[in-house]
């Protein structure tokens, strides 16, 4: 996970500094994946041989764990979730590209190989449990520390 940075637009980036020869996969969440979503319309027209696998909990992961660790759990954390049906598959078939649905975890292998299949650039939207997700991401201040020692 690259939290906001690089994501989309690199992947963009390899494919096009590798001649499209070989396919790229960018595995991302969901709010990073958003800060850039425009650039599928850059993936599609040219054709790029790229899969974005995207876990989604529908919320700025960091951002509510903070919320919960300063406002307690239950807390409304206003501003850090979004509808559960924002559909990234649906958004990647809007841009002309490949887009598919996953709910079950042995339903991503299948779900990447028909986006190779498709020939497009594809969109998988892997919807994850909201719960299970940012309950032990740190404060800001601690973060650095925290991804370069390793979660604990």
């Amino acid at each position: 996970m690259h939290y906001g940075r690089g994501g989309l637009p690199y992947a963009v980036g390899a494919s096009v500094a590798d001649g499209r020869r070989r396919p790229v996969m960018l595995i991302t969440g969901d709010s990073a994946f958003q800060f850039h979503i425009a650039e599928l319309e850059t993936a599609a027209r040219l054709n790029l041989p790229l899969v974005c696998v995207v876990a989604v909990d529908y919320a700025w992961g960091l951002e509510a764990g903070v919320y919960k660790r300063t406002f307690g759990q239950g807390s409304l954390e206003t501003g850090t979730h979004w509808s559960t049906n924002t559909r990234l598959d649906e958004v990647a078939d809007g841009f002309g590209c490949h887009g598919e649905y996953v709910e079950r975890d042995e339903d991503i292998a299948p779900a990447i190989k028909r986006a190779y299949a498709s020939g497009k650039t594809a969109v998988i939207h892997v919807a994850v449990d909201p719960k299970a997700n940012s309950e032990e991401m740190p404060n800001y201040g601690e973060y650095a520390t925290w991804a370069t020692e390793g979660a604990h």
